[in-house]
Formats: C-alpha cells, sequence, structure tokens
C-alpha cells in the first residue's frame, strides 16, 4: 500500500462508496472525473475517505440541489453533517434507517400509520360538519324562540340544543364522512 493512503479500515473502495451514497460505480467514477469526488491513491490502488466523501457529497448536493425553499442556507446545515462518521458507523447508520422503514411498511400494513392526506381529509370533514351543525342551530330555534319572554326559558331552550348538537357531533363517524366526501370530490373531477 502506497505511503499516501491512510490505514485500511479508514478507507472505502469504488463499490463501498457506491453503496453508501446509493448510487452505482458509473456514477461515483463520474463523479471523481467530473465533480471533484475526494480520493486517494491511483488506480486500482484508488481509495475513499469516507468523512471526506461524505462531507463532499452534501456540499455537492447542496450546490446541485439548494435549499429548496426551507430557509436553511449551507451554513446552518454544516454543524448537522457528520463528517467524522466512520465507514461503519455509517453502515450502522444505513442498516438502522432500512429497519425503521421495513418497521414503518409493517405498522402501515397493520392500519397503525395513517397518511397525511387521510388525516387531513378526516379533519375537515369533521370541520364541515361541526360547522353545519353549528350554523343550523339560529333556524331550528327560530321559531321556538319566537316572541319568548321568559329567560329561563329561554336558556332551557338553547341548553338543550347545543347539548343535543355536541351528541350528535361525538357520534359523527369522521373517517367514514371523510370517506364520502373524498369519494364525492373524486366524482367532480
Amino acid at each position: 500500500m502506497p505511503a499516501d493512503l491512510p490505514n485500511e479500515m479508514e478507507c472505502l473502495d469504488i463499490e463501498d462508496v457506491a453503496s453508501m451514497l446509493g448510487k452505482s460505480e458509473r456514477m461515483i467514477r463520474n463523479y471523481i472525473k467530473d465533480n471533484g469526488l475526494p480520493f486517494v491513491g491511483d488506480g486500482r490502488e484508488r481509495r475513499f475517505i469516507w468523512a471526506k466523501v461524505l462531507e463532499w457529497y452534501v456540499a455537492y448536493r447542496i450546490n446541485l440541489d439548494g435549499n429548496r425553499g426551507n430557509g436553511l442556507g449551507a451554513s446552518s446545515l454544516a454543524p448537522q453533517i457528520p463528517t467524522s462518521e466512520t465507514f461503519d458507523e455509517a453502515a450502522l447508520r444505513k442498516l438502522r434507517a432500512e429497519a425503521d422503514l421495513v418497521e414503518l411498511k409493517l405498522a402501515s400494513a397493520r392500519g397503525e400509520v395513517a397518511a397525511i392526506a387521510d388525516v387531513e381529509r378526516v379533519l375537515a370533514a369533521s370541520s364541515i360538519s361541526i360547522q353545519t351543525q353549528l350554523l343550523a342551530v339560529p333556524s331550528r330555534l327560530a321559531t321556538q324562540m319566537l316572541g319568548l319572554e321568559d329567560h329561563g326559558r329561554a336558556i332551557a331552550i338553547l341548553e338543550a340544543e347545543m347539548r343535543q348538537v355536541l351528541t350528535n357531533l361525538s357520534t359523527i363517524d369522521a373517517v367514514r364522512e371523510a370517506t364520502g366526501l373524498a369519494d364525492r370530490e373524486a366524482d367532480l373531477s
């Protein structure tokens, strides 16, 4: 091994780098040739130091993609970049991420995870139902309250109506209503 190469535990070959970045070996060679991906050695002796590769790749992606309007510039991302991560630590992090993904898919299959769009649809349907029922109260009570001079009786009528509305709202099957709402929206489009 040439003297300019770090010890073998710190070095990766092109196959390792491609795997860790989720890219093809050809893409890694293109990164070297066209974009300056750092490496040490030459030809078959070419090796990569993971910390330098990761730092380069994050900077490359930031430069390529920009911050996509998230308000974070490159300087605010820098402290979060694990530049001293070893290959073993990165492999472990990747393994954990893959395990988390499998657990998420399993929980989703069990119905333990809800998509944000589904939750938004359920909340929208619930809000519409609440709004509809509350806005219907004045028209239902108008005839009962017309000409009523007994303050106590007026309060009793209002309380009874509000209790009925709250009872109705507590029995809303928001999921069924949201599904119905989604079906109606799909029919309209």
